[in-house]
């Protein structure tokens, strides 16, 4: 079982990296997107990349959580244009499937490694 970490770091000035491992509890989820949430500012128009590193779902506590923080996260998500999720999980590529098609104007694409989800998101940079 990993390591469980939320860690958030900017990588441009509308590009952020985020790796996620094991199972977040409330302490976690609370620091991670207070730390999300600061590295966000001032971003318009981002791309994440989001590294799943072994997660698991959250605890109930850690979605009690995000369900305090949904306005938060939701006025988050408008700074994004697209993600590029590192995953093998087929649950976690079928939940961004879903939430890709159900939000206008953002895009999730699952992937199985690192080097292909940059290359996509160096791309978006380069035509926009």
């Amino acid at each position: 079982m990993p390591e469980t970490h939320f860690t958030v770091e900017r990588t441009g000035p509308n590009s952020l990296r985020v790796t996620l491992a094991g199972a977040l509890d409330s302490v976690a989820m609370e620091i991670g997107l207070q730390t999300l949430s600061t590295e966000m500012e001032g971003m318009a128009h981002g791309d994440l990349l989001m590294i799943d590193q072994g997660a698991e779902w959250p605890s109930l506590g850690a979605i009690g959580v995000e369900l305090r923080h949904w306005p938060q996260m939701m006025a988050m998500l408008h700074q994004l244009d697209h993600v590029a999720l590192v995953t093998h999980n087929q649950i976690f590529r079928a939940a961004a499937a879903v939430e890709s098609a159900l939000i206008p104007g953002y895009v999730i694409r699952s992937f199985n490694d690192v080097a292909s989800a940059q290359k996509w998101l160096a791309e978006i940079r380069e035509d926009a």
